[in-house]
């Protein structure tokens, strides 16, 4: 009866095959992921930052806001104009925010500011609504990158435990000759 032998050196190609494999795995499959990985969480980040942002930008609309109440209701009380001087640096300042264009600040005006800065601010919680959205999909996407790399970081680990395995079947095959 004949017995199957199977050559030494296979075994230890074998081996070192499986090792190239787990390298190769490693560096261009797992480090990429790896990249990409860190490019979402950079963009989360981002995203982050720029919520922050447009939280102080709707902040400084309704400090803006208040400011105009104010000095509005002074100057009715007193039953004055504003300053030219001021009115123009309100006016300027709401510019800066505002696409309608006032040419003067007084209560009449008043409700159409009110409408614009409202309508600004609803323009910024719908921006600061789809970053957060974006940043949901973005996280999800992380935690779906982040198992398959660690499917494949346990993928090479197993390759490369296999293939020293049979490079030391070497050792053994020398130890029971």
């Amino acid at each position: 009866m004949r017995t199957w032998s199977i050559p030494t050196w296979l075994v230890v190609a074998i081996g070192l095959l499986l090792n190239i494999i787990s390298a190769l795995m490693t560096n261009f499959y797992i480090d990429t992921a790896t990249m990409d990985a860190g490019q979402l969480l950079q963009q989360q980040s981002s995203n982050d930052k720029l919520i922050s942002l447009t939280w102080q930008q709707i902040e400084s609309i309704e400090r803006k806001r208040e400011v105009t109440l104010s000095l509005l209701t002074l100057s009715q009380s007193s039953q004055t104009q504003l300053p030219e001087a001021v009115q123009n640096e309100l006016l300027r300042e709401l510019h800066a925010w505002q696409a309608m264009r006032f040419e003067t600040l007084t209560l009449s005006t008043l409700p159409d500011i009110m409408t614009a800065m409202n309508r600004e601010q609803e323009q910024l919680r719908e921006k600061i609504n789809q970053l957060y959205i974006e940043n949901l999909t973005l996280g999800e996407q992380y935690t779906g990158l982040m198992s398959d790399i660690s499917g494949l970081r346990n993928l090479a680990l197993f390759l490369q435990i296999i293939g020293l395995a049979m490079v030391l079947a070497r050792d053994l095959s020398r130890k029971q000759s």
